[in-house]
Order: C-alpha cells, then sequence, then structure tokens
C-alpha cells in the first residue's frame, strides 16, 4: 500500500511538470520566432521604402527632363526666342515661385504660395500628372535659379510620406545657353 501512494505522487507531480514544461516550451519557442519576424517585418519596410524612393528619384529626373525638353523646343521655335521662354517667363518657376509639372500633357503651373499639390496617377495609363487620377504620395517641385545670362540652376523636390516619415529627394543640374 505504501508504493501506491508513493507511485500516485510521482504521477502527480510529473503531471504538473509536464504542464510547466509545455509553457516553457511555448515561451522558447515564441521568443526563438520573434526575432525572425521582427527582422522580416523590418526588411518588408525597407523594400517599401526602397520602391518609394526609386519613384521618386525618377519623378525628379522627369522635372530635369522637362526644363530640357522646354529649352530644346525653345531652339527649335526659333533662334531669336529666349532660351528658356516660358520657364522664366510668362508662367514663371523662378524668383522664389515653384512650379508643379504635368510631363504627360508637357505642361507646367506655379504653385500658389510655394505649396503644390500631390500629383495624380491617371488609371488608364498609369501616368503621374496633375489634371485626372487618383491622388498619389508623391509631391514635386520645381524652381530655377538664375545664374547667369546664359546659365541657370535648375532644382527638383520630390516629397512623400513613407511608413510615417516625411521624406524628400532632391535633384539639381545647371542648364546653359548652348547656342
Amino acid at each position: 500500500m505504501h508504493t501506491n501512494l508513493l507511485h500516485s505522487k510521482v504521477r502527480k507531480s510529473r503531471r504538473g511538470f509536464t504542464l510547466i514544461e509545455t509553457f516553457v516550451a511555448s515561451a522558447i519557442l515564441l521568443v526563438s520566432l520573434a526575432g525572425p519576424l521582427s527582422i522580416a517585418a523590418q526588411a518588408l519596410r525597407t523594400a517599401y521604402y526602397a520602391r518609394d524612393q526609386v519613384t521618386a528619384f525618377y519623378l525628379a529626373q522627369e522635372g530635369l527632363e522637362y526644363v530640357r525638353a522646354k529649352r530644346d523646343q525653345n531652339y527649335l521655335a526659333s533662334p531669336t526666342q529666349p532660351w528658356m521662354s516660358g520657364l522664366l517667363t510668362g508662367e514663371i518657376c523662378s524668383n522664389g515661385d515653384v512650379c508643379t509639372i504635368d510631363f504627360p500633357n508637357f505642361s507646367h503651373k506655379v504653385c500658389p504660395s510655394g505649396i503644390c499639390a500631390p500629383l495624380l496617377v491617371d488609371q488608364d495609363t498609369f501616368l503621374f500628372n496633375t489634371t485626372k487620377g487618383l491622388q498619389s504620395l508623391y509631391t514635386r517641385k520645381l524652381s530655377i535659379t538664375v545664374v547667369s545670362a546664359d546659365e541657370v540652376t535648375v532644382q527638383v523636390t520630390v516629397s512623400w510620406v513613407s511608413a510615417g516619415i516625411n521624406r524628400t529627394f532632391t535633384i539639381s543640374e545647371n542648364f546653359f545657353n548652348w547656342l
């Protein structure tokens, strides 16, 4: 009888210990999975930021290409026409003014009070523009600084919000009156 009582106590203590082992094993498993999941989440955030940054780079480059195309269009239209006509005269993007560019429609307009509206994405062509489509994450600003009669500095800044953080990408280039 004494042996049965001893076996009964051992069985009861093993049951409780098995439950504690299960909790400890579960905790170890959760802790071991938390690290890789955290790394995966960080990698995903970084990938989204990289995607947004590449898009911002191309939008900024497109702004520079607009100015280059406008300058070349002025040369082709008339050799006597001012080389930066339309950008430094009329609807200007200099002297502290900033413009937004609609590349698909080959136009630009001055942003009121220096605050440009976000670019839109046309749902048919998936091109960024300022006239139709869904609002995008990106805002593009173009400013021109006159260096001399034959040189200007064009600066394009693209801004967006990624993971709740305001991001910007700025690119600049000097353009010359080469004729």
